[in-house]
């Protein structure tokens, strides 16, 4: 089973019953003439953290721990003794953005009720990559998100793995699952923007940054600034990654295509390159999807592996099978 497809049967269920869809082509009338009772219920069937924990366990094994709560939004869980104080903080993490582009052609075709729930079904799908990965959602910007991989007790390379893995997955589900449906359905063109980077202690400065509640544990990095950067200069459905990120996968540098112009001139003679990542090589040649006979990707995370045939429980079928059977 697909880990997406809890989202994207939601997301259909809304675009098929969408009054305005339906009669897109008789009239304009406004949203709130339609009965849309409909949407709440729709909308507690998106998942939720015990969904989560089921797909979870699909995926890392049923002896996987269960997440009984996710960080808050704007604190992460390492830094949290920062909130409310003056104190700052050095130390490493890698941030990334994601958004979902062109989205808003969506309100020319729904009602207000149906792009939110759409909206909020890629939310929560993204949401469950990141922490599927080990990642930290920080903030909420629509159909956006920016995220932190990394802390205290993990290494660089692994956070980078994780971060890449998350990502990819985004891509495909928005790539894949929704464009698919999304295009049957006479919407094209949406996709998703993706960048990232990495910032070394002595490079990211952790604080509080706000005024009492209205405020977050938070990074001041040029390689924070960087990642929206780099974001914009993405492909559709593309992933573009800073040198640092390069770096940490410098020995596996075949999913790396840098851009012509550096992202920043550091005006002393440095310049930092970032680099078109290829996500879909990526997920298939680590095994995390696969290609089916037509070329398509097909995201193989949570799907049960078929077990390899031992010839110790063949031989006494194969031995009424001679000449077939052979020690």
């Amino acid at each position: 089973m697909n880990i997406f497809n809890p989202y994207l049967d939601v997301i259909k269920k809304a675009v098929d019953k969408d009054p305005k869809y339906s009669n897109r082509f008789f009239s304009n009338t406004p949203d709130e003439d339609y009965d849309l009772g409909y949407i709440q219920d729709l909308r507690s069937e998106l998942p939720g953290l015990e969904n989560l924990n089921e797909s979870v366990q699909l995926v890392k094994g049923h002896e996987a721990p269960t997440i009984t709560n996710l960080p808050r939004l704007g604190h992460h869980p390492d830094f949290g003794h920062l909130r409310g104080t003056t104190i700052t903080e050095k130390h490493w993490i890698i941030s990334g953005f994601v958004d979902v582009q062109k989205s808003t052609q969506l309100h020319n075709r729904f009602t207000l009720a149906t792009v939110a729930l759409i909206t909020e079904g890629i939310v929560k799908a993204s949401i469950f990559a990141v922490n599927l990965c080990g990642g930290y959602v920080h903030r909420i910007q629509g159909d956006g998100l920016m995220v932190y991989f990394g802390g205290k007790n993990i290494e660089k390379s692994q956070a980078t793995k994780d971060a890449l893995k998350a990502f990819s997955m985004i891509s495909y589900f928005v790539k894949n699952d929704l464009k698919e449906y999304f295009e049957s359905n006479g919407i094209k063109d949406i996709y998703t923007r993706t960048g990232l980077d990495l910032g070394h202690d002595n490079q990211v400065l952790w604080m509080y940054s706000g005024l009492g509640e209205s405020g977050e544990v938070t990074t001041c990095s040029l390689h924070t600034s960087l990642a929206p950067k780099m974001q914009a200069t993405a492909l559709s459905n593309g992933i573009v990654v800073g040198q640092h990120i390069f770096n940490q996968l410098s020995s596996t540098d075949k999913y790396f295509k840098q851009k012509p112009k550096p992202i920043w001139d550091h005006e002393d003679g440095r310049f930092y390159n970032h680099y078109d990542f290829d996500w879909e090589r990526y997920l298939v040649e680590n095994d995390f999807a696969k290609q089916n006979i037509d070329g398509n990707l097909l995201l193989n995370i949570g799907n049960t592996k078929s077990s390899s045939l031992n010839p110790a429980y063949l031989s006494p079928i194969a031995k009424i099978s001679k000449p077939y059977f052979k020690f």
